[in-house]
């Protein structure tokens, strides 16, 4: 028994030491953040990291009704991946490659995870390894777990939540619910959590002798509650002092959109009676509930694992860890498709799947085992042992080769010496030197608000603040421009669809002057009326 003990445990240090390796080696040719998400969470690190606190110098959405610069930080993005990034770059210094460790260190831990979840769903040592390997070459995650992003803490976070939510020990209740809190603090989605976390707590129990009746764990609640408590309570107190309430509502307003660039939109205000004008209410709730079942077939079930996972899942529906992982499924995935459709389809949905990849990986094995089991069954010369082992090294490998796949198109592209990763936004390297030079020609002024696409990414490249080109036709540019003082606009060919004329014939307004063009780029100059 102690023998055994002791194996289960080098397994454990086993995947870990694997699974740091594989994350290391994808996070190496990353040497930045390539897109606004990991920008923004980047810098919001660094500038902790330097003493600024939490404010960005820039406005990258206008929902929560900015006024000036700089702006509190984290109303829309929730904190935690920027606490982490801080929490490194102050021990290894202010650079990429410290921001990475921590996220590097949290996803290597999620492979653990799916060995330990598969373990206690199954005896057999073959379903752990299968979890743990297929949860280590997610292919579609491959490319984001060591980024300063989300994905990593989120996944961490919310399936241990699932994970201790199902334990009988009083400290695992009030850690599941201090995950809880970890996942909220991750992604303003974790509070999902709460729910299957204390649903789990009613079971089906013996009343009187009677009948069988689901009785509720009030301890339990109680321990949750004050786990998720601990964590929350100080970044209430931050937002009660800053914005007048626990949290934000801006997030909340992407429930009403018609479009998902109206995310950006300028001066506006988003409620039942503007999503009800919209006209393609039902149709966009419909296809989001197609676009999230293609996602989770591809993302999570690599496609021809899909099949495995709901089997596995129904199999084993007995265990109290699926009850929790199939709970808290069904309810993102309502939320990421009928409630937050936009932004559920626009990247929601395959962030928050993060935390469920350890228990759908563990369902996998079960499922094909319960497979081949059926077909052996009809066909009596089949060797079902032989065929377990062969099929489900052979999914490991598929998984595996489909995630090289993934990340060579997404991270190294043609050339291995210049990763197409380490491309995006370089051109603002060019404009923030050119205006650093006119600054010192004309005006001197030392930080010049420019308008741009991605200002966290533009920050993070040349230090200027920034806000970003609202979603509008010309008029939105300007008293944008004029609030916050913007002297600079920057437009590529991922403009608004109203300034497409603009775009096209640069002459067509007298406030905006053509100075620089840098390939696709065009820099303006914002002429005060």
């Amino acid at each position: 028994m102690n023998e055994s003990r002791y194996s289960w445990r080098n397994a454990y240090v086993l995947v870990f030491a694997l699974a740091l390796l594989v994350r290391v080696i994808a996070a190496l040719p990353q040497d930045q953040p390539n897109y606004m998400d990991a920008a923004y969470y980047t810098v919001g690190g660094q500038r902790l990291a330097q003493g600024f606190g939490l404010n960005d110098p820039y406005v990258w959405n206008y929902l929560d009704q900015p006024t000036n610069l700089p702006h509190p930080s984290h109303l829309y993005w929730m904190p935690l991946p920027s606490i982490l990034v801080v929490v490194s770059q102050s021990i290894f210094g202010v650079s990429y490659r410290a921001a990475q460790i921590p996220f590097v260190l949290l996803a290597a831990l999620l492979p653990v995870l799916a060995y330990l979840i598969a373990s206690r769903i199954s005896s057999v040592r073959r379903h752990a390894w299968m979890a743990a390997l297929l949860t280590m070459f997610s292919p579609f995650y491959l490319p984001y777990w060591g980024v300063p992003e989300s994905f990593a803490p989120f996944a961490v976070a919310g399936a241990l939540a699932l994970y201790w939510a199902c334990a009988e020990a009083k400290w695992k209740l009030l850690a599941a619910g201090a995950c809880v809190g970890l996942a909220h603090l991750s992604r303003a989605d974790g509070a999902l959590l709460l729910l299957p976390v204390l649903l789990i707590q009613i079971r089906l129990r013996d009343a009187n002798g009677h009948k069988r009746v689901f009785i509720p764990h009030p301890s339990a609640f109680i321990l949750l509650l004050v786990g998720y408590g601990l964590v929350m309570l100080p970044w209430f107190w931050r937002n009660l002092n800053v914005i007048g309430a626990p949290l934000s509502t801006a997030g909340s307003q992407t429930i009403w959109m018609c479009n998902y660039d109206e995310l950006f939109a300028y001066g506006q205000q988003f409620d039942l009676a503007h999503l009800l004008g919209c006209g393609n209410v039902i149709a966009t709730r419909l296809n989001g509930v197609t676009s999230g079942l293609v996602h989770w077939l591809a993302e999570a079930g690599m496609i021809f694992l899909a099949p495995l996972i709901v089997i596995g899942l129904w199999r084993d529906r007995g265990a109290r860890l699926f009850q929790a992982a199939a709970g808290y499924a069904v309810l993102l995935f309502a939320a990421m498709t009928l409630v937050f459709t936009l932004a559920g389809d626009r990247g929601g949905l395959f962030h928050s799947t993060g935390a469920l990849l350890p228990f759908f990986y563990a369902a996998a094995p079960l499922g094909l085992d319960a497979v081949i089991d059926g077909m052996a069954r009809r066909r009596r010369t089949w060797q079902a042992v032989t065929a377990k082992q062969v099929f489900g090294a052979a999914f490991v490998v598929y998984a595996i080769v489909l995630s090289l796949f993934i990340y060579r198109g997404r991270v190294i592209g043609p050339d291995w010496n210049d990763p197409i990763w380490n491309q995006a936004d370089r051109v603002y390297d060019s404009i923030g030197q050119w205006l650093r030079e006119q600054s010192r020609r004309d005006r001197g002024e030392t930080d010049p608000i420019v308008m741009v696409n991605n200002p966290p990414g533009f920050y993070y490249r040349t230090g200027f603040s920034s806000i970003v080109v609202p979603y509008g036709d010309v008029n939105d540019l300007l008293n944008a421009a004029q609030q916050f003082g913007a002297r600079w606009l920057i437009l590529d060919a991922n403009r608004p669809e109203q300034l497409a004329a603009l775009y096209a014939q640069s002459d067509t307004e007298p406030q905006l002057r053509l100075r620089q063009v840098m390939g696709p780029v065009q820099l303006y100059e914002i002429i005060p009326p």
